[in-house]
């Protein structure tokens, strides 16, 4: 798989970072907006697995080290009391992730060819539901990498961007069955042999931890 990592993003980041087995940086693991309530949501990640495998799953790092993924999210909601933190028993389903290389996001679109978008239970404010620039990566059962991005925010006239269900839609309208929103609006950015694909709504390239690049 591409690699998907900066060495930077061993000091710090928001999204985890696995490179040749071995984990950079975890996924976020707490949401707070006053520092008083505190929420312990799952955050997606998208990885190739060891057993050659691609994958969208929810991922957390737990009290005990272990950075274990989940086949459905934390059901968190900012709207309602803070569950548990995530562990070795909850949500069900946990088992210790085992991935050669790996890219967090928020939120995961497609896991199983299913649409998820679960940006409520991930919690992390991404403008879900209005139109931005996106970035997104995901994988076909014919073996095939889609990575994705769009414009928005009108650097073109009338480009005004997408929803992360618009986005959802349009990869598994490309024949993928597991896909991740990774980091989007003045983020979103895709260089093909150096040059730009689209228009970078800070008006350049916003400096990132954490990048996902093909040889």
């Amino acid at each position: 798989m591409a690699d998907c990592s900066s060495l930077a993003a061993f000091y710090y980041s928001q999204n985890l970072v696995i490179r040749n087995g071995q984990l950079l940086a975890p996924n976020q693991n707490y949401y707070s907006e006053d520092w008083v309530t505190m929420w312990y949501p799952t955050l997606g990640a998208f990885c190739q697995m060891k057993d050659g495998t691609f994958q969208t799953t929810w991922t957390y790092q737990g009290s005990d080290g272990i950075n274990y993924c989940y086949p459905a999210p934390a059901d968190n909601d900012i709207k309602k009391d803070p569950l548990p933190a995530p562990s070795s028993t909850f949500p069900s389903g946990a088992k210790a992730l085992e991935a050669t290389t790996g890219i967090g996001g928020v939120t995961v679109l497609l896991r199983g060819g299913e649409i998820k978008n679960t940006y409520v239970q991930e919690m992390l404010n991404i403008s879900a539901a209005s139109n931005q620039p996106r970035t997104a990566i995901g994988y076909t059962n014919n073996k095939k990498m889609i990575i994705f991005v769009c414009e928005g925010r009108n650097m073109t006239e009338g480009v005004a961007g997408l929803t992360t269900a618009n986005v959802a839609t349009v990869m598994k309208d490309l024949g993928c069955t597991e896909a991740l929103n990774l980091d989007g609006g003045g983020s979103s950015c895709m260089l093909v042999n150096g040059k730009e694909t689209i228009k970078g709504s800070d008006g350049k390239q916003r400096k990132v931890l954490t990048a996902v690049g093909i040889k």
